[in-house]
């Protein structure tokens, strides 16, 4: 259960007393949490959860219910006053929205989030959080995905307009048609499914619940349930006995965004566990043991001992030895997947630790050497078009937006459902860097720290590579490119301070120039050697 999940629960069971709901809705510099946390207060009583680390909690239960009193309010923590001793330890500026909630109602975020845990399913959320509109006040809302009837939802026709048209871009604050407003992701909280009931895997259990994953346990019998606390808040959500019949197992990881713990400690239930999870949609596979028997076990298989999902030995290097202690190294590198981080030290970075990062896909070009729309060519069923954008959202560094010009709204379709801004170049005829001018535009309107660039006709690109770019700028490079055949190409990441340089660029160049300054760190990356612009590229494609 994810900490929006504990609000939501303990503000249904608030029914006869009124509270406060306390939002964070927009950062600048550091914070220690990010736009969407949220805290829960009834009365003077500190129900659940935080926005912040301790330093603004204290005036919210003070002070909050006065300053909403007349209705939703934004009040700003702002610690960057360089005159005097800072009290807000962070130095940053912290947004929150403050809405009073009378007894025997709910919060309209919060029940949009309910219906969303209720049926499993991603829905999107835009507030209001500053208006110039008499008509549209703070604290209104329109939201997408499961039904949910609002109480204070957006009624003016021309706003909720816009905002639906927000609602299906990246998450971020904007600004439009007169109103300021906070787009957020409501997802249900991942599934982790431990397989192998052991005494070691009951430290798994609690520490995943404790940081927000649900948790099925699964094993061929389960002999002590009782060691899994099922049903309490640090136990698991469900245990199954399989009989060795994986089928409805396999079902159950298909159907939602699912990470995989083998550790049965013995060989023929791995070897049929990693057979069936092998073969799902898991986003993770880990195999507790030495990593020779788990390639004797993908050799018995015949499977690839490459596959990205795959790691074993499983977990983090902290030098655990304790069964306490190795369930710390495995959901660490659980949640490290799931946030798309290396899991390294942060002592190693040299920018901020919540720095965002914004990417901008390139697919505006007319693909007069192909003949027809390269960023509507196929790939396993899937327009190219979305296949790449979906590893830069699978990558969640920060907004994800699209170049489009030719063929407009055949590409904007093809990005369906994805959430991803349309960035439209009316000037795509002019070449790339009409196209690269038109993302770093898009890319000024965010709070972003860099700009990731990447083609539209790369096929090949992964989440993996991307964020290896990523992590080469975290750690201090002002610009990582891709090298392959002897070059540095895209994808490459620029730090903020070198956009006025992409925003000169003109003409059918890229951004060639600037990879070739000794600034540069290189990311070898040997797929990007294929791109789409022939028909024989298209074959290459199909033959591999």
């Amino acid at each position: 259960m994810n900490e929006l999940e504990r609000i939501v629960r303990e503000a249904t069971a608030l029914t006869g007393d009124p509270y406060l709901l306390a939002t964070v809705v927009r950062v600048s510099g550091s914070s220690y949490r990010r736009p969407g946390a949220r805290m829960l207060v009834a009365g003077d009583r500190w129900v659940s959860g935080c926005v912040s680390g301790g330093c603004l909690e204290g005036d919210v239960m003070l002070r909050g219910a006065h300053r909403c009193r007349d209705g939703a309010v934004v009040v700003t923590y702002d610690s960057t006053i360089e005159s005097g001793e800072p009290w807000l330890g962070c130095n940053g500026i912290v947004d929150v929205l403050l809405e009073h909630v009378a007894a025997g109602q709910i919060n309209d975020a919060l029940a949009f989030a309910r219906a969303c845990f209720a049926e499993q399913k991603s829905g999107t959320l835009v507030t209001v959080i500053a208006s110039r509109d008499p008509g549209v006040a703070v604290g209104t809302r329109i939201s997408l995905g499961p039904a949910c009837t609002l109480t204070k939802p957006v009624r003016d026709p021309a706003v909720r307009a816009a905002l639906e048209v927000l609602a299906h871009g990246p998450a971020g604050v904007y600004e439009r048609a007169g109103v300021t407003a906070l787009v957020e992701t409501i997802a249900p909280s991942p599934q982790l499914f431990v397989l192998g009931s052991g005494h070691d895997a009951a430290p798994v259990v609690a520490l995943a619940k404790s940081v927000g994953f649900r948790v099925t346990v699964a094993d061929r019998a389960i002999r002590e349930p009782s060691r899994f606390s099922i049903g309490k808040p640090t136990g698991a959500d469900r245990a199954i006995s399989t009989g060795g019949n994986l089928a409805e197992l396999a079902t159950m990881i298909d159907a939602t965004d699912s990470y995989v713990v083998i550790m049965h400690h013995q060989l023929a239930a791995d070897r049929a566990a990693l057979a069936m999870t092998l073969a799902s949609r898991a986003h993770y596979i880990g195999v507790l043991g030495p990593a020779r028997r788990t390639r004797d076990l993908l050799g018995e298989l015949g499977a690839d001992p490459d596959d990205p999902r795959l790691h074993a030995p499983i977990g983090l290097d902290v030098g655990a030895e304790t069964p306490e202690q190795i369930a710390l190294a495995i959901v660490g590198e659980a949640q490290a997947v799931m946030r798309r981080t290396r899991g390294g030290m942060l002592r190693d970075r040299a920018r901020a630790l919540h720095a965002d990062i914004a990417t901008i896909v390139l697919a505006a070009g007319g693909s007069r050497r192909l003949g027809h729309a390269k960023q509507l060519v196929e790939l396993e069923g899937e327009p190219l078009v979305r296949r790449i954008a979906a590893a830069c959202v699978a990558m969640h560094a920060g907004p994800v937006g699209v170049v489009i010009g030719a063929r407009a709204d055949a590409v904007a379709a093809a990005l369906e459902p994805l959430h991803v801004a349309r960035v439209d170049n009316e000037a795509w005829q002019e070449g790339i860097a009409s196209s690269i001018r038109t993302g770093v535009r898009w890319a000024e309107s965010t709070n972003a720290g860099a700009l990731l660039i990447v083609l539209g006709d790369q096929p090949l690109v992964t989440g993996e590579h991307l964020a290896s770019l990523r992590d080469a700028w975290l750690a201090g490079a002002p610009i990582a490119a891709s090298r392959f055949t002897g070059i540095l190409g895209a994808p490459a990441i620029f730090d903020r301070s070198r956009w006025s340089q992409l925003a000169r660029l003109e003409g059918d160049q890229g951004a060639g120039r600037l990879l070739r300054g000794g600034d540069v760190i290189g990311v070898d990356w040997p797929d990007g050697a294929l791109d789409i612009d022939t028909q024989d590229d298209v074959r290459a494609l199909a033959s591999r």
